[in-house]
């Protein structure tokens, strides 16, 4: 097995890596009794669903989001590369979002990270002129009595934070809206107070910068922000163009839809919101959004709906679908 080989954890500079590992979706399982049909054709569904899914699944990356690297990474310099030496390249400081630094020009350590970085990584190089922004800490020893090489104790040498995703190189289209995002973003993650840290994660959800809404979305998930009062707001947002918003707007609804299920609560405006789900469900957007536009309905109306769940799990031309809406009667037969 070579340096480059698939691992869930990495010895790197001193410690260990576990930030991104590509793992399958989890499948619900059902036991399957001969005296209960519903539950075996479910199973086949299941199983037929997994298999569709897998290659996909096994393939699927997730690299830490902007958002994310701006957040972890000390530093945060926007550079022009001078030298692109393989040893130490030398980058002009043009821009500092993050940390502080006096002097104007900075040394890179890299080839470490080119080595160990994953499979899935590209590699990492320097271009004289080039202009990218740069994700930085201080390097760190990889040495057993803890010891820093006298070459890399210098004030202008980095490492780059987060290994080969230490450096983005900037697009020659919409560069702007990229630098512009990365300021927002290290503005809010400086934010101490975790109640207006999150009410500044929701109000990227109406910026016109598509970073800065793509991270609010993203944050909004991972930290289950939104309330009932963003189910409008997350309904429109179903409606983008940008496929990665639209799929995320309606997993955000869907978290919302069974917040309130678990209050025994509804929304002020619930039944235009289903109507408009169960649109989203009967249309042609895509079996993915479907199946969540789905679980929203599922988890808002419940019984009410019991009827299109049935006659989505007999008829829909959707697998995934109709395992869905199969889901959907089962965990109603269960209440």
């Amino acid at each position: 097995m070579g340096p480059r080989s698939a691992r869930t954890s990495r010895r790197v500079a001193g410690s260990w890596r576990s930030d991104v590992v590509a793992r399958p979706p989890r499948v619900e399982r059902s036991v399957v009794n001969p005296g209960q049909p519903g539950r075996a054709a479910l199973a086949g569904c299941a199983i037929a669903a997994a298999t569709a899914l897998a290659p996909a699944a096994f393939a699927e990356i997730n690299p830490l989001t902007l958002y994310q690297r701006a957040g972890r990474a000390p530093w945060v310099i926007l550079g022009e590369v001078q030298d692109a030496n393989d040893r130490f390249p030398v980058v002009k400081v043009v821009e500092i979002f993050k940390g502080e630094y006096a002097r104007e020009t900075i040394r890179i350590v890299h080839r470490l990270e080119n080595f160990t970085r994953e499979s899935w990584e590209g590699k990492i190089g320097f271009t004289a002129g080039e202009q990218a922004v740069f994700f930085l800490k201080r390097p760190e020893s990889d040495r057993k009595d803890g010891k820093l090489d006298e070459s890399l104790r210098a004030d202008d040498i980095f490492a780059q934070a987060s290994g080969a995703q230490g450096k983005m190189s900037l697009p020659e289209e919409g560069s702007a809206a990229y630098l512009s995002a990365i300021r927002e973003f290290v503005r809010v993650t400086s934010i101490i107070d975790p109640v207006a840290r999150d009410e500044a994660l929701l109000a990227f959800l109406i910026s016109e910068n598509p970073h800065v809404q793509m991270a609010g979305l993203e944050q909004t998930i991972e930290r289950r922000l939104a309330l009932d009062t963003h189910a409008p707001l997350l309904l429109s947002l179903s409606d983008s163009p940008r496929d990665p918003v639209k799929l995320n707007a309606l997993q955000a609804l869907v978290q919302v839809a069974e917040d309130l299920r678990a209050a025994g609560k509804t929304l002020p405006d619930q039944a235009n919101i289903v109507n408009a789900l169960k649109g989203k469900v009967a249309g042609a957007g895509g079996d993915v959004y479907r199946v969540e536009a789905l679980r929203a309905v599922a988890a808002l109306a419940g019984a009410s709906e019991r009827a299109f769940f049935e006659l989505l799990s007999k008829e829909d031309p959707s697998q995934l679908v109709r395992y869905e809406a199969a889901r959907a009667v089962l965990a109603l037969a269960a209440h």
